[in-house]
């Protein structure tokens, strides 16, 4: 089936006061392969991330919290349509987007802002791999890849990486304090995905 997930990251903001901001609770138990509908981890390099098992999920989340943050990282990705996007936020200011949808179209890649620096060479590799894969069997779709590497580039984590640095995130089921009430999303969500099912 693959993974049908999202996941929100903050930039040097613990867990512990992300979790709270975002009205979680840390049960304390261990979830080192994110089989939780919600899981969190402290990164080692000072990221926290909250993971999803809600494909929809990030699109109800809001970034800016009651106190000022740096940068922000959401990612969303289904493997079943081949969709992904990846977004990212300064103090709860949305600095650019990037998605791919193949049920548009294979080669279709949707960018709004001023992308990170590293995304040009992450564009032009993908790009040249997909080339090459379309002149034989065309099974593989590497534009896909170009959101989430992005992403990668920035917090230096990647959903089916098990470490990063050598180093396995500390991850542990986490659930919301209260039933979610539905949120204004402050990521722009313009994109039409057809045939999803979550």
């Amino acid at each position: 089936m693959g993974f049908k997930i999202s996941w929100l990251a903050f930039e040097a903001l613990d867990k512990a006061t992300l979790l709270d901001a975002l009205g979680f609770h840390d049960t304390g138990a261990s979830d080192e392969a994110n089989e939780a509908p919600f899981s969190a981890a402290q990164l080692p390099n000072g990221w926290s991330i909250i993971w999803s098992n809600d494909f929809g999920w990030i699109e109800t989340q809001s970034v800016k919290l009651p106190f000022p943050t740096k940068r922000t990282i959401a990612c969303q990705l289904h493997e079943g349509l081949m969709f992904s996007a990846a977004h990212g936020a300064k103090d709860g200011i949305e600095m650019w987007s990037l998605s791919h949808d193949a049920q548009t179209d294979l080669h279709n890649l949707s960018m709004t802002g001023d992308l990170p620096a590293t995304f040009p060479a992450i564009r032009d590799r993908l790009f040249e791999e997909q080339k090459a894969e379309d002149a034989g069997s065309a099974e593989v779709d590497f534009i896909f890849d170009i959101p989430i590497e992005l992403a990668q580039s920035v917090t230096g984590f990647r959903h089916d990486l098990w470490e990063m640095d050598g180093r396995r995130p500390n991850w542990s089921v986490i659930e919301p304090k209260s039933p979610p009430r539905p949120q204004h999303s402050f990521f722009k969500w313009p994109f039409k995905r057809k045939g999803e099912s979550r």
